[in-house]
């Protein structure tokens, strides 16, 4: 009698094989038989979801239930190259080029994405999400041996499929890497114009900063703004009367004495990062500056955040009013006298 597949041994199981060698995130089954995988178990893979089967005895690892972003995005992005193997005439696109190139992906990553022109067959992607279009030469970059969009074709994408958060958060980090410039992003959006999405595509390059440093500091420009408030400052490094730096910030309302800071998940990894960030913000506080902070979870609801920040701008404005002698200055980029 054949196996209880509820007994069959299953990824990461410590009753059976683990996983068989997957370079590239494909899975043949002569790799999974010589691993000590059965046919049996196979199919069980594929039945519970943990394998995909991309053609006749290729697989690939799915992505698991829980998976932290950082192993999700792996997942993703070994996917997409394993289904652009199969097909001669994939591109690698939208949220996977994302993850290729290095830049955020503010939006679910529930399948690889690829791009194929009309008429490309289409029996062996069937894991993958898939956009008809046609690609110009200058469209398309070959990373790792597989052609993927280029950086400015992948950001527009990202906005015109998920919107301005997506859009301005891959942006901002593709400007700040040097991977495109504000010209590449325009020839970009003229050719996608009056496509689908092209509204976000348009409001992406016109509102993309190349100082923000994390997608979390992009997500806050466009909450900022949504507001109603006044355009900060990004970056400003600042010091003491003398010139002597004290600290750079995330944002800065220099009419109002006010420091913004986004606190990311990872900013402050362990103990003594977190005493040295409470140092610096006491330091930015001697000189007389507000300091209001904020997390990820506040983009949500930024509500709270803006009435913070409006009520920091009030303090700040009877004292400029008054003319009270400003006890910090705003240093030149890269000038920091005492660091």
């Amino acid at each position: 009698a054949p196996p209880n597949p509820g007994d069959l041994p299953i990824p990461g199981d410590p009753r059976g094989p683990g996983d068989p060698p997957n370079p590239g995130g494909l899975i043949s089954r002569a790799d999974a038989l010589a691993a000590g995988w059965t046919d049996a178990a196979i199919r069980h893979a594929v039945a519970t979801g943990r394998w995909r089967r991309l053609r006749s005895g290729i697989y690939v690892l799915a992505a698991a239930p829980g998976l932290d972003a950082h192993a999700s995005r792996a997942r993703n992005v070994s996917a997409a190259y394993a289904s652009a193997r199969t097909c001669p005439r994939a591109v690698i696109s939208h949220g996977s080029a994302a993850i290729v190139h290095g830049l955020p992906t503010v939006c679910r990553l529930d399948r690889p994405c690829l791009t194929v022109a009309a008429g490309t067959a289409l029996r062996h992607l069937a894991a993958a999400h898939l956009h008809r279009a046609t690609l110009a030469t200058h469209d398309v970059t070959e990373i790792r041996g597989v052609a993927t969009t280029s950086a400015a074709r992948t950001v527009l994408d990202l906005a015109r499929e998920h919107g301005l958060d997506a859009g301005v958060a891959a942006a901002d980090a593709a400007l700040h890497q040097g991977l495109v410039t504000a010209g590449d992003l325009a020839r970009a959006l003229a050719e996608c114009a009056g496509w689908p999405g092209s509204a976000a595509a348009g409001r992406t390059a016109a509102l993309c900063d190349g100082l923000a440093e994390s997608a979390l500091e992009s997500l806050s420009r466009l909450r900022i703004g949504v507001a109603g408030l006044p355009p900060p400052v990004l970056q400003a490094e600042l010091g003491d009367e003398f010139g002597r730096f004290v600290a750079r910030t995330d944002f800065y309302w220099p009419q109002f004495g006010v420091v913004g800071e986004a606190d990311g998940i990872v900013k402050y990894d362990g103990r003594d990062a977190l005493l040295a960030e409470r140092r610096r913000q006491a330091a930015l506080e001697q000189l007389g500056l507000v300091v209001v902070r904020w997390e990820w979870r506040d983009l949500s609801r930024f509500d709270p955040v803006a009435g913070r920040l409006r009520a920091a701008f009030g303090r700040g404005t009877p004292r400029a009013a008054a003319g009270e002698r400003q006890r910090w200055s705003v240093l030149p980029p890269c000038t920091r006298i005492g660091a």
